[in-house]
């Protein structure tokens, strides 16, 4: 849960100090979390310190730069920025597949075994790198390798290539102008004077290479599942139909577990919905080996129907839930920081956005650094309603064309509006639905497994293989046939903020005085 930022172009050593300044979390104990570090570099001057906490340059000759790379690293993380070699990195993320690149790397210089993403990150770049002497075809085999949710650019003394994970689980934002600069948070290149409307999001898989955007040449939706060696169809449909749950349900609890490896504890965003609660059914099997704590957290009006089912399925699982009762005085009090955190007044997004920034606030209060979530789910099992209406008036075709467009803008959507806020909490999101092996596995299940219509052209509940996948592993038939209520309805926050807060309250206003804070304060 780094946040990384960048500049390059003939600039001021002290825009990077902004942009850092800028990343700044709320509450003062978060930020005692947090240590920032730089790398500056000119002709003649040359500045690295990562455990660097303030910097000020006076107006002389020395101030001016040519490059600039900060981060703020979390204290339990490695210090960055990390140089290796020739090689200079900010990493923002995680890599799940550690023990295969470290098998490479082992295979191929006889390096010590690394648990570190970032240092396994720079490691494997310069591996390649120092085959190809080319830092774009080092970043390209890289990404093929690596399992993970990251954003990062890496320096080599000439070139600079930016990049994300293939889904942009990740945020990561940049402007090419009279000087280039990059960030996770829009607020950082708002401080240098940066334009809104000229900030671009960098596409999830694509590699920003010396500020010219070179598209991903493999994406999880490419791949066909025959691919898998493990998994193979025969001629009965039914028999394949199980063959499709049970390896989707390998994925999803093989995904699951990567992401809680190396924990004492987690927290699970809960709905009490299919989705979190398969999740929460593998984290239950989990935690009875590894002795794992999990807790999970609830966001919801008093009586609502997510507070209903979440405390069923704690009871039964025996974890601790923590809720949080809302109400108007709560959800006014959380629009700000919530605007101030996903950096747009889209009303949707405010909606969803504020039961997870209640619900990762409850986990920071608990000294939880880990969440996980179900994120991903409806987009690629079919949940929404719409997808139903798309299949009945254009076809099985046409529908997974719509599901793979979804995951290709869930970034946009969906998931850089919940790494900001979970991030302004000081909490990890993690996504096991959007595993790119699950992504890749889900995207090439027929459509007729996902939703099955009756004589009528009907399937109220959707989301067919998941619901039975759920029965399978001991989800009680009440709840993985619960039909879809989305988080903002079932939280019951919704109706607050459309039936009281919009009556005077501007969010589009809002939203441009938190902009201006930033613009018009930029040292």
């Amino acid at each position: 849960m780094s946040k990384i930022i960048g500049i390059q172009g003939k600039f001021d050593g002290n825009l990077l100090n902004s942009m850092l300044k800028a990343i700044n979390y709320e509450d003062r104990l978060i930020k005692s979390k947090f240590k920032k570090g730089i790398f500056l570099s000119s002709e003649n001057n040359t500045i690295f310190n990562n455990k660097f906490c303030n910097i000020s340059f006076q107006n002389d000759k020395n101030n001016s730069f040519n490059i600039g790379l900060g981060v703020i690293n979390p204290n339990d993380k490695e210090l960055q920025p990390i140089q290796y070699k020739n090689l200079t990195l900010v990493f923002d993320g995680v890599i799940y597949n550690i023990d295969e690149i470290n098998s490479i790397l082992s295979n191929s210089n006889n390096e010590d075994v690394v648990y570190s993403s970032e240092i396994l990150a720079i490691k494997l770049i310069y591996k390649f790198y120092s085959e190809f002497s080319d830092l774009k075809k080092s970043i390209e085999k890289v990404k093929n390798l690596i399992n993970g949710d990251y954003a990062f650019a890496v320096f080599d003394g000439t070139n600079l290539a930016i990049s994300r994970d293939s889904l942009g689980v990740n945020p990561l934002y940049y402007n090419v102008n009279d000087f280039n600069s990059f960030a996770s948070e829009k607020k950082s290149l708002w401080k240098i004077g940066i334009n809104n409307n000229d900030i671009s999001s960098l596409k999830p898989g694509h590699i920003l290479y010396n500020w010219k955007d070179f598209p991903s040449k493999s994406n999880p939706w490419d791949i066909d599942y025959s691919d898998h060696n493990d998994f193979v169809l025969d001629t009965d449909e039914e028999d394949n139909y199980y063959k499709f749950k049970n390896y989707l349900s390998k994925l999803i609890m093989n995904s699951t577990y990567d992401r809680i490896k190396g924990l004492d504890k987690v927290g699970l965003v809960f709905s009490g919905g299919v989705d979190s609660t398969i999740l929460a059914t593998i984290l239950k099997k989990y935690s009875e080996s590894s002795k794992i704590d999990v807790t999970l957290y609830t966001v919801g009006v008093e009586n609502s129907i997510d507070l209903k089912y979440s405390k069923k399925i704690a009871k039964k699982l025996d974890f601790t839930l923590k809720t949080q009762i809302i109400d108007e005085e709560l959800v006014r009090k959380s629009l700000n920081p919530v605007l101030k955190a996903i950096e747009e007044e889209d009303l949707m997004k405010v909606g969803v956005g504020m039961t997870l920034y209640l619900g990762t606030k409850l986990a920071f209060n608990d000294d939880i650094p880990v969440v996980l979530a179900g994120q991903g789910a409806d987009e690629l099992f079919g949940g929404y309603y719409r997808y139903l209406a798309t299949l009945n008036q254009k076809g099985e075709d046409q529908l997974q064309k719509e599901l793979i467009h979804d995951m290709k803008y869930c970034y946009d959507v969906n998931l850089e509006r919940d790494a900001k806020i979970a991030s302004s909490n000081g909490v990890q999101l993690r996504v096991p639905y959007l595993d790119e092996k699950v992504v890749n596995f889900a995207l090439n299940i027929p459509i007729k497994y996902k939703i099955k219509l009756n004589e009528n052209n009907e399937d109220p509940l959707r989301k067919r293989i998941l619901r039975d996948l759920a029965l399978d592993i001991g989800v009680d038939e009440e709840i993985a046939m619960r039909p879809k209520k989305a988080a903002q309805y079932g939280s019951g926050i919704d109706k607050i903020i459309r039936k009281k807060i919009l009556k005077d309250t501007d969010l589009n206003k809002i939203m441009e005085n938190i902009i201006d804070s930033y613009s018009n304060n930029k040292n």
